[in-house]
């Protein structure tokens, strides 16, 4: 119950003791009053009537006396009167039985009222001839007290009433004060450390607003700093101070994670990019100038490669920097190298440097079965081979036909996406997502995997389609494709595991996919509990706004969100706290040897610390080792991912 239905209660228990004390205190006196009344009233008419009897007796003038005692007791005031001679003969007599409909029987058998009596000498002359006795008629007294209790009722209740209303709006204005710190409390929990700046003025409540308001404070200020450490130390390990680009740790990384991921785009691109003369300036213009130059290439390479999403740009050697592009063809792979090469005149145009030859472009492509080695030796060789082309020049390196599997062309993809959207032909696949050990591991959910077959009937993971249906517009209609088909197998399997679906980073900011999705699942109410969607990192730092609208409004339905490959961007923390995410997978690229990277080990570990405080869980994903299990238990990760805990299973 709440304080203020307890408060009411409370209001309303005091009036009803207060009502009951004084009905019982004012009709205890007023019984005592009319009791006495009653006697005094009787004997009273007693002694009167014998007086006035006087002369009739001493006559024995009968019929006088009968009506002089008629006229007395026809007023009704009395329950008998008895005119009796000294030797007991009754002279006169006159009686009713008592009636007190007029008040509620239950009434008059709870207040109990004697009838009192009056006794009287009717004297003749200076002898005593008879005895007048009167009982008084109780009736009067019952209404009496009758009318004094319905009247002390209404008066009571139209107070009660009024005194009721008026305490229940200062009780609301009281509780005002509590419930804005209910309100800043749930807000806490949430994540929201916000700030009362209005004080009650009641000292006690002022006292505990107070509290509450350095409490937020003490807690944001932690998270913050928390999250900013942690932020730091990513930094420290994996980007470059110079250029704010990634280093070349971070470099390989996300390569080898890109080419060695079944859920990964399967072909892309890189371009190594190697200034010239460095060197030279460092020794005549000093290390300033170099770093000026350093750390201007590495804007300009972070301004074109904002349109990229799937791409990581870093600086790998004292004048190199590397740029890994996903799911990009030939054609665009040239084009942007050209892009850049055409940006590398900025440089001289800014006097960075006084030469002409700035430097040089190596590209090469990677495609399904590459090794790391191979595509950096290819890499290699294509930018050696631009230095021997000419100032500036870039060149694209193609490795010999027996390695080359390219893959088919845009137009090719779309067409055949858009057949399989139109005849449903995509096959679902889930992982199980367990809590730390395999085989002992408790199942957090399964996430589900999207797979198309290619035309020789081959299932083709999402990684290699999905960046291709992003671009001609089809990652909405499997998006939706999916979710239909998952909440049909719900709907005809007993199941309650809660499976995590994965979704385009386009339909985030979507307003006509939200209102679609919020629709299907309203629809199926039962089974929205059951899901979650997992939501990339690049596409919520798009618009963290309305990517937070988007998981409230599926919150609200009871689905659960998450967000997919954390740690790609180098982003601050900040966001998680109000976003409303109830976990996070830890990017491939950090759990790969993280038993040999020590600097991965020290970013996941203060990660973990951070995402804990806020009460976000950790799952770390791709984990293929035993030895890169027991690290994440060491690190209290909530959960893993990857072939060691289960492959890839047909959903049916």
């Amino acid at each position: 119950m709440t304080l203020y239905r307890q408060l009411v209660l409370v209001i309303i228990l005091m009036f009803i003791a207060g009502f009951i004390g004084t009905v019982t205190i004012s009709t205890g006196n007023l019984q005592q009053f009319l009791a006495g009344q009653l006697k005094s009233h009787a004997q009273d008419t007693a002694t009167s009537l014998g007086l006035s009897l006087s002369q009739p007796m001493q006559n024995d003038d009968l019929p006088i006396m009968n009506s002089m005692v008629d006229a007395i007791f026809d007023r009704g005031y009395y329950r008998a009167i008895a005119v009796k001679s000294m030797t007991g003969e009754t002279l006169v007599e006159r009686s009713r039985v008592m009636d007190t409909r007029t008040v509620p029987g239950w009434f008059s058998r709870l207040i109990s009222l004697e009838a009192p009596r009056g006794d009287a000498l009717v004297m003749s002359g200076w002898k005593q001839a008879a005895t007048v006795t009167v009982t008084s008629h109780p009736g009067h007294a019952y209404r009496e007290l009758w009318k004094n209790l319905v009247d002390t009722f209404w008066l009571f209740f139209l107070s009660a009433i009024t005194m009721l209303l008026l305490g229940l709006v200062g009780v609301h204005l009281l509780l005002r004060p509590l419930r804005r710190v209910e309100a800043q409390a749930e807000a806490i929990c949430n994540h929201d450390y916000a700030i009362q700046e209005k004080l009650p003025r009641t000292r006690e409540l002022r006292v505990m607003v107070e509290a509450m308001n350095r409490l937020a404070r003490k807690i944001n200020e932690i998270f913050t700093e928390q999250s900013n450490l942690t932020a730091r130390l990513r930094e420290q390990a994996f980007r470059d101070p110079v250029t704010g680009l990634g280093n070349r740790h971070y470099f390989n990384r996300q390569l080898r994670n890109l080419v060695e991921s079944p859920e990964e785009p399967a072909h892309g691109a890189i371009l190594l990019i190697e200034l010239d003369r460095l060197d030279e300036i460092n020794t005549t213009a000093g290390f300033q100038a170099g770093d000026r130059l350093l750390a201007r290439t590495g804007d300009l390479i972070t301004k074109r490669m904002a349109a990229y999403s799937h791409s990581y740009s870093a600086r790998i050697s004292g004048a190199g920097f590397g740029i890994v592009v996903a799911d990009i063809s030939d054609t665009d792979a040239d084009k942007l190298a050209a892009a850049l090469a055409g940006d590398l005149a900025q440089l001289q145009i800014e006097d960075l440097v006084t030469h002409t030859d700035i430097g040089s472009i190596g590209v090469a492509a990677w495609q399904p079965g590459d090794t790391v080695t191979e595509i950096l030796a290819d890499a290699d060789i294509a930018l050696q081979s631009a230095r021997t082309s000419g100032e500036n020049a870039w060149f694209h390196y193609r490795p010999p036909a027996d390695r080359s599997n390219i893959p088919r062309g845009a137009h090719a993809w779309q067409a055949h996406l858009e057949q399989a959207v139109k005849g449903e032909q995509i096959t679902l696949f889930t992982q199980d997502v367990v809590a730390h050990t395999t085989g002992q591991g408790q199942l957090l959910h399964r996430e589900v995997l999207l797979r198309v077959s290619d035309t020789d009937g081959a299932l083709v993971a999402a990684g290699i389609f999905m960046p291709m249906a992003e671009r001609t517009g089809l990652a909405t209609q499997l998006d939706r494709l999916t979710v239909n088909k998952v909440l049909d197998r719900l709907t005809r399997a007993t199941d309650s595991t809660r499976y995590a679906i994965n979704l385009s980073s386009v339909n985030l900011h979507d307003p006509e996919f939200t209102a679609w999705l919020c629709d299907s699942l309203g629809k199926n109410t039962e089974h929205a509990a059951q899901l979650i969607f997992e939501l990339p990192e690049y596409g919520i730092l798009r618009n963290t706004d309305t990517a937070g609208e988007f998981i409230r409004q599926l919150r609200a339905i009871g689905c659960g969100c998450g967000i997919d490959h954390f740690g790609r961007r180098f982003s601050s923390f900040g966001y998680l706290r109000s976003i409303g995410i109830q976990y996070l997978k830890i990017d491939g690229s950090y759990s790969r040897d993280i038993d040999k990277d020590a600097n991965n080990r020290f970013f996941v570990e203060a990660l973990v610390d951070t995402a804990h405080s806020i009460d976000i869980k950790v799952i770390a994903e791709a984990v293929e080792t035993t030895a890169e299990r027991e690290v994440f238990e060491s690190m209290n990760v909530d959960g893993i991912q990857g072939y060691l805990a289960g492959k890839p299973e047909p959903f049916t």
